[in-house]
C-alpha cells in the first residue's frame, strides 16, 4: 500500500499541505517511537511504530485526494457503507450462505480467515449505522434490505463489540432525529419510543432463536461481568485479568509505560501462555505507554469531540460524526484500536468533516 501510494503521489498532481490530521496522528507516531528507549524490548516497538507511520503516510495520500473535493465527507460516508457491505458479501462467499447460517443455528462462531471476526463484524455494524443515517437524515438508501445479510454476519461473528455497535448506533440516530423535530411537536418522540421498542422486542426475540443463541449467550456472559450476577463466560474473564494486568503494571509506571507494544511480553511476565495485547485500548495504552501516552492517542479525539459538537446543532452530518465518536471510545473498552489501519483511515474523515464543517459554517468559533 505504501509503495503504491508513492506511485499514485509520482504520476499525480496532489498538493499536500500540512494540516491538524497530520499534526495530531503524527505527534502521537512520534511518542511510539520515543517509548523506545525505555521499553521492554525496543524491537517490538520499532516494528509498531514503523506500522503507524507507513499507515498515516498511506492515509495522507487519501487526505490529499479527498481534502479539495466539494462533497468529500458525503462521498467517504458512501464509500464506507458500500464497502462494509462488500465486506458482509465477501464473508458468504468466503464461508458459505449454509455455514454461515449453521454457525449462527449450532452456536457457533467462525473463525478467524481473511480477516479477525471481530472486525468483520464491526465493519458490517458502522455501515448499518451509516446506512441508518443515510436513511433518516439524508432520505436517501432505502434499500434497508441489505441490513438483513449484515445483521446475520455480526450474529455468526458473535461480535459484542459489533452486536453494541449496530444497536448503539441505530438507536442514537433515531434518537436524534426525535429531537431534530419541532420543539412542541410530540409525534417525533412518540415514533422514536416505538422504534425503541420494537428493537428491543427485535433483539430479545432473536435472541430467543437458535439462530442468533451463540451471540445472546456472549452477551449474557458480558452483562454479567458488568452487573456482578449471573455466570461470566470465560472469554469475558480473560479479558477482565488482561486490564487488570494492564492497570496494575500503569501503577507501577504511571507517566511513561514499559514501551509501545510490549503488553505480550507483559502478560508473559505474569504467567499467561496467550501471547496477546491486552484486548483493551485503555489499559493497553496506559500499561505500555502511560498517561503521557493516553493523553497523546486520546486527546485526538478530544479534538474531534469538541469541534464535532460546536456544529451539532446546525449540521445534521455532525450528529453521525458524533455518534461514530462515540462508537469508537465504548468499543475500545474491548478492542485494542491504535494501531490498525482502519483506525488512521477514519480519523482522516473526521478531520476532513471538521474541515468541511468550517468552510460551511465560518460564523462558528
Amino acid at each position: 500500500m505504501l509503495g503504491l501510494a508513492i506511485f499514485v503521489v509520482g504520476i499525480s498532481n496532489l498538493q499536500f499541505k500540512f494540516a491538524p490530521f497530520h499534526l495530531f496522528t503524527l505527534q502521537f507516531c512520534l511518542y511510539c517511537f520515543a517509548t523506545t528507549f525505555w521499553a521492554l524490548n525496543g524491537r517490538e516497538t520499532i516494528t509498531m511504530s514503523n506500522t503507524i507511520l507507513q499507515t498515516i503516510l498511506v492515509v495522507s495520500v487519501f487526505y490529499a485526494a479527498f481534502s479539495p473535493m466539494k462533497d468529500n465527507v458525503n462521498t467517504l460516508i458512501k464509500i464506507i457503507t458500500l464497502s462494509g457491505y462488500t465486506v458482509v458479501l465477501y464473508t458468504y462467499f468466503f464461508y458459505g450462505f449454509g455455514n454461515i447460517l449453521s454457525i449462527n443455528a449450532d452456536s457457533k462462531r467462525i473463525l478467524n480467515s481473511f480477516n479477525n471476526v471481530n472486525v468483520i463484524g464491526m465493519v458490517a455494524a458502522l455501515s448499518i449505522t451509516f446506512h441508518f443515517y443515510l436513511h433518516l437524515f439524508e432520505k436517501k438508501r432505502k434499500d434497508l434490505i441489505f441490513v438483513i445479510p449484515a445483521v446475520i454476519v455480526i450474529g455468526a461473528t458473535e461480535s459484542r463489540k459489533a452486536i453494541f455497535m449496530a444497536i448503539a448506533g441505530v438507536f442514537l440516530l433515531y434518537f436524534f432525529k426525535a429531537r431534530s423535530g419541532p420543539r412542541h411537536n410530540m409525534l417525533p418522540i412518540i415514533k422514536f419510543l416505538a422504534i425503541a421498542i420494537v428493537i428491543i422486542a427485535l433483539v430479545e426475540s432473536l435472541a430467543q432463536t437458535g439462530l442468533f443463541i451463540g451471540a445472546y449467550e456472549r452477551m449474557q456472559g458480558l452483562i454479567a461481568s458488568i452487573t456482578g450476577e449471573g455466570e461470566v463466560d470465560t472469554s469475558t474473564s480473560l479479558r477482565e485479568y488482561y486490564r487488570q494486568v494492564g492497570w496494575d503494571q500503569f501503577m507501577q509506571t504511571p507517566i511513561l509505560g514499559i514501551g509501545i507494544n510490549n503488553s505480550a511480553i507483559l502478560l508473559s511476565r505474569v504467567g499467561s501462555t496467550h501471547y496477546t495485547y491486552l484486548h483493551c485500548n485503555y489499559a493497553e495504552l496506559a500499561a505500555c505507554g502511560g498517561l503521557v501516552g493516553l493523553i497523546s492517542y486520546y486527546g485526538i479525539y478530544l479534538y474531534l469531540l469538541v469541534n464535532e459538537l460546536k456544529y451539532i446543532k446546525v449540521d445534521k452530518s455532525a450528529i453521525l460524526f458524533v455518534i461514530w465518536l462515540f462508537l469508537m471510545l465504548a468499543t475500545d473498552w474491548g478492542a485494542v484500536s491504535y494501531y490498525p489501519k482502519h483506525t488512521y483511515f477514519n480519523l482522516m474523515v473526521f478531520f476532513l468533516h471538521i474541515q468541511q464543517m468550517r468552510q460551511r459554517h465560518p460564523y462558528i468559533k
